[in-house]
């Protein structure tokens, strides 16, 4: 098993990974786009780009610590393993929409008219409203690396250690969201980070998917050894 030092660099490694997924990310370029759009202020666009993080926060904590729940409720490895099987096969898929231009991993299309609607209100309970459904509907298009690290944390750690260390994974999730938010609330910031995303999107998957396989991995090694 890993140290506390090991074991803290790991978590908020792949909450920062898991935050980096392109589910909340275009979102929240919509978002400020559309917000910029309105000429409302920076201070405003700050406002309404922190009531989205929140929800987006809440969901996926409260989200880690039902599974964290469940989890530490069976004894052995079984879901560390399959959370590390899991991560190894969406790196793989990310890395194949690379090639391919598919867009496998990305929010269900049911959920996406609700998130709209909610951002064009652009009030503060509309933004949080957002994210919390941008929170529930990212599990699916970026949650194996959260149930891989859920499945190492039930067996490398206490229950109590493990609700912390879930914390400290959902700040780093949200961290990307939080400088995204910081830099494109200025327009030109914005053009720019839509212009690099499109520009390097393939890259950015194959990196993604690369670092999944490591990370997974990494864990698989930790708890069969």
């Amino acid at each position: 098993m890993v140290d506390f030092w090991q074991l803290t660099a790991l978590v908020t490694s792949s909450g920062f990974l898991d935050g980096i997924h392109p589910c909340g990310f275009a979102v929240l370029l919509f978002f400020i786009a559309f917000l910029l759009s309105l000429n409302r202020s920076r201070k405003h666009i700050l406002l309404m780009g922190g009531a989205y993080i929140a929800g987006v926060f809440l969901t996926y904590f409260l989200i880690g610590l039902g599974i964290f729940k469940a989890v530490s409720l069976f004894p052995g490895h079984f879901f560390a393993i399959a959370g590390s099987l899991l991560l190894v096969l969406i790196g793989l898929i990310s890395i194949r929409d690379a090639f391919t231009g598919k867009e496998t991993l990305v929010i269900p299309k049911i959920s996406k008219p609700w998130i709209n609607d909610a951002i064009q209100t652009a009030t503060l309970p509309a933004a949080f409203l957002a994210g919390l459904l941008v929170g529930l509907c990212a599990l699916p298009c970026s949650g194996g690396i959260y149930l891989a690290i859920l499945g190492f944390l039930s067996v490398s750690t206490t229950f109590w250690e493990g609700v912390g260390y879930l914390a400290l994974y959902n700040v780093f999730f949200v961290m990307p969201l939080i400088l995204t938010l910081l830099f494109a609330s200025n327009e030109k910031v914005l053009e720019k980070l839509e212009s690099v995303e499109k520009q390097n999107r393939k890259s950015f998957k194959i990196a993604l998917g690369i670092a999944a396989v490591a990370l997974a991995s990494f864990i698989l090694y930790s708890v069969l050894k």
